[in-house]
């Protein structure tokens, strides 16, 4: 058996125990999610997927946006995974007030069929990312996890989307790229060299 400053181990047998001795180690709390979803079979397959990694832990379920809201005030979870088609106000709604509360919930978007306005909309309402439901399993975890490090996540269908509408609307008149002035008279933001 070798000497370690920090941890205990033995391979003396098969059922050998390996002891963190490090009083400063500190292990990660689970990243909590909320199951924002009006299936209620899809969301109990998503629990259940969830259910066998140990770093996330589903604290709550909503089935409308407004669930999605009040359960989202009740439990402070670090992400909410968010379908935008749902009754009443929806989503898309639904992720506007979320991050309104102020309570630091990254909000993942949950897409059957990715369309470009709807992604735009949820990127501009303060979502953080997109995840299609039919996509696997380990990318539906890396994106939980990369939200929640305050990183954009896009599929890949999903930025094609999101980058094409951005430059059809920037392309438009009033759009972003227009020339602004300023109310001393100065060049607006997006203006052209002069």
């Amino acid at each position: 058996m070798r000497a370690c400053r920090w941890a205990c181990s033995t391979n003396a047998s098969p059922r050998s125990v390996a002891i963190n001795l490090n009083p400063f180690a500190r292990t990660r709390p689970p990243i909590r999610v909320l199951l924002a979803d009006d299936h209620v079979v899809f969301r109990a397959g998503v629990r259940a997927l969830l259910k066998q990694r140990p770093d996330l832990a589903v604290v709550g379920e909503a089935g409308t946006g407004n669930e999605a809201v009040a359960s989202a005030a009740a439990t402070r979870p670090d992400v909410v995974l968010m379908d935008l088609a749902m009754p009443g106000e929806g989503g898309l709604v639904a992720t506007r007030r979320i991050v309104a509360l102020g309570i630091g919930a990254k909000v993942l978007v949950l897409t059957g069929l990715p369309q470009e306005k709807q992604l735009l909309d949820a990127l501009e309402a303060g979502a953080s990312g997109f995840v299609e439901k039919a996509g696997p399993v380990e990318e539906l975890t890396r994106a939980i996890r990369t939200v929640t490090r305050g990183r954009l996540f896009l599929g890949v269908d999903a930025a094609k989307f999101v980058v094409l509408q951005r430059y059809l609307r920037e392309r438009q008149p009033g759009g972003e790229r227009t020339v602004r002035r300023t109310q001393e008279g100065g060049r607006g933001q997006g203006a052209p060299p002069a």
